[in-house]
């Protein structure tokens, strides 16, 4: 199961930003470091503003809370998804990629996490988890695009999954393809399709690639996720991965997130850690 993001307007009164200084806030200093910073980006600063999709696309400065339903944008330079179609879920992110997600309950569907807002193949993904108290997917995640495809083709448009911890069962029902080793952790891949149901480009049909691990990933350890592996692996099975670095879709760009997934879980948990780029 999956969920899409809505193209809506983030709403800056439900956010809650903080700095950790320790200092107690002049009265109406938190309501501003709530507040999405400009849109233009402060000098020196490396990234640029997302212009296409400014309506709730921000930048925040500082540790920042999400708690409202649906927000993307920018932590300092660390760009983040926060989404969810009800319940009670947090989002916790600083400017080092330190991130704690919360949720009360799963019967619902919650999906965030910091990443990068555009794909790259040949990315290296460092992450390290100190908590997981039973996350449906905790995953590396995001899209690829193709806007010259056939829309009625489902290969234009594919939602994938590297999948590193989680209490649900990935590719159900789907077509496994080729197994693999990457950074000594064996996986396995298969393919899914989504009929006419939400994603970056409103609704639509679309591939789901998926690389499952042969065992969780363990806590407590610095990993890293070799994504050309996993790109080469699907391509081996004939599954081609579109374009991961373009603002063609509709509602986001196809952006790439160390994500955590939460669904039809009994109780509620939290996951912590910190995400970097590992080809620095």
């Amino acid at each position: 199961m999956t969920h899409r993001f809505a193209h809506v307007v983030l709403t800056s009164a439900l956010i809650l930003g903080t700095t950790g200084c320790g200092a107690s806030p002049a009265p109406g200093a938190a309501a501003d470091a709530a507040r999405p910073q400009p849109d233009a980006a402060p000098a020196g600063r490396s990234k640029p503003p997302i212009s296409k999709f400014e309506a709730y696309t921000r930048r925040f400065e500082g540790e920042t809370l999400l708690t409202q339903s649906h927000a993307t944008g920018h932590v300092g330079d660390v760009f983040f998804t926060h989404w969810k179609d009800g319940g009670e879920a947090s989002f916790k992110l600083d400017e080092q990629g330190n991130f704690r997600i919360d949720w009360i309950g799963g019967n619902y569907n919650y999906v965030g996490g910091p990443g990068w807002e555009l794909g790259d193949r040949n990315r290296v993904i460092g992450y390290r988890l100190d908590e997981d108290s039973g996350a449906s997917y905790v995953t590396l995640y995001g899209w690829g695009y193709d806007k010259d495809m056939d829309p009625a083709d489902p290969a234009h448009l594919v939602e994938y999954y590297v999948i590193q911890r989680g209490v649900r069962t990935p590719g159900q029902g789907g077509e496994q393809g080729v197994s693999f080793t990457s950074n000594g952790v064996e996986y396995t891949t298969w393919r899914t399709v989504r009929t006419q149901k939400p994603s970056i480009n409103n609704i639509a049909t679309f591939h789901q690639y998926w690389s499952v691990p042969t065992e969780q990933l363990p806590l407590g350890v610095d990993h890293e996720i070799v994504f050309a592996d996993h790109v080469d692996a699907w391509e081996r099975n004939g599954w081609t991965l579109p374009d991961m670095d373009n603002f063609d879709a509709s509602d986001d760009p196809t952006y790439q997130v160390f994500a955590v997934e939460v669904f039809l879980v009994e109780k509620g948990g939290a996951v912590s850690g910190r995400v970097w780029d590992g080809g620095r």
